[in-house]
């Protein structure tokens, strides 16, 4: 990270005298605005930090969107971090994830997920990194209360996968079993090489499918847009909320959400629209495991979905464009995969259509 400009300062909160809260704030971009706050404090006054805040502007717009805190035990292990986002940018907080600790033997063991006025506790009681149990509340909007609700079942991707197939154009695949025209758009596809391009380039995918006037981009011009305006970088990439910005430079009718289901996708498509999301790729190139319980699991690339395959009901595949590999083109991931490397982008979607649709 390349700090362009930084202030500190440090005050008394409790008023005995003693300061006990420190405060760094950074401009990491060198556009005059602190994108970048921290905060240690030491609320027991023992002079040492029990508490690191730190709040993230990660589109550069002047507000902050990212939160983590971290607590600190007295003997210096970590025994909480929460995890949480204002995705619309209203001032509310979306999402939060908050992993614990609870036997303070160093092993997050509990995962609480809160999102959509729902919470869901994930509880891994062998510190395998898998939940064996999973609990989902609701809030109670007369009582304000959390009231237990029906949990669906644990989705674990993770499995080793060593090659992953690609949709075949010329197989005569039954029309009800496949969602949107992955035919259509594995012609767009093209491969980032050793960039991080990703959300760059399948930006540009839907925009050459969606853009009639528009056949094909120039993928260094695309770029070179994006730096211009903040909103890409070649040694950082894309930041999550700066996903679509080229998609509104070009005119895209888009939406961003979070928290959504293979249904939400499934949809989309159907109606003849276009899909990106975010995804942990380390779970679809490599088949490592992902351990849920872990604040290292998230989203670190983007990729377009361009279809859902039925055909066999139990083994449903979802249809990738994925630039971040020369295999991407059309490659199939096993939806309960697919599913777990979503759920680290908090189900991201961004939702695409035809101007006027």
């Amino acid at each position: 990270m390349y700090i362009y400009d930084f202030v500190d300062y440090e005050f008394d909160s409790n008023g005995d005298g003693y300061p006990d809260t420190y405060v760094e704030a950074y401009d990491t971009t060198g556009d005059g605005i602190y994108d970048t706050m921290a905060m240690y404090s030491d609320t027991d006054g023992d002079g040492y930090a029990d508490a690191i805040t730190t709040s993230v502007d990660s589109d550069s717009n002047g507000q902050y969107d990212t939160f983590q805190q971290i607590l600190i035990a007295e003997d210096g292990a970590v025994e909480a971090i929460q995890r949480a986002y204002d995705y619309n940018q209203d001032g509310q907080i979306d999402s939060a994830k908050t992993y614990l600790d609870t036997d303070h033997n160093g092993v997050f063991d509990t995962l609480v997920k809160e999102h959509d006025d729902k919470v869901e506790v994930f509880i891994d009681p062998n510190e395998s990194g898998r939940a064996e149990y999973h609990e989902l509340y609701a809030y109670d909007p007369t009582t304000g209360m959390l009231v237990p609700a029906m949990a669906d079942g644990i989705a674990i991707g993770g499995t080793l996968y060593n090659e992953l197939p690609n949709f075949e154009p010329d197989i005569n695949y039954p029309s009800d079993t496949i969602s949107g025209d992955p035919v259509a758009s594995m012609e767009h596809w093209e491969y980032q090489g050793d960039t991080n391009r990703c959300a760059l380039y399948s930006q540009k995918f839907v925009i050459e499918e969606l853009s009639p006037n528009i056949n094909e981009i120039d993928i260094e011009e695309f770029a070179n847009i994006a730096k211009e305006h903040g909103w890409f970088s070649e040694d950082g990439g894309t930041t999550l909320l700066n996903m679509n910005n080229m998609l509104d430079y070009y005119g895209i009718e888009n939406e961003m959400t979070f928290n959504n289901s293979i249904e939400d996708i499934e949809a989309c498509l159907n109606k003849g629209g276009k899909v990106i999301v975010s995804i942990d790729s380390c779970e679809i190139w490599y088949g490592e495991d992902d351990n849920m319980f872990s604040p290292d699991s998230c989203s670190n690339h983007a990729v377009e979905v361009i279809g859902i395959d039925r055909t066999d009901p139990e083994h449903p595949m979802v249809i990738l464009n994925d630039s971040g590999t020369p295999n991407g083109r059309g490659e199939m991931i096993p939806l309960d995969v697919f599913k777990g490397a979503w759920e680290d982008g908090d189900y991201q979607m961004i939702s695409c259509y035809p101007h006027g649709n």
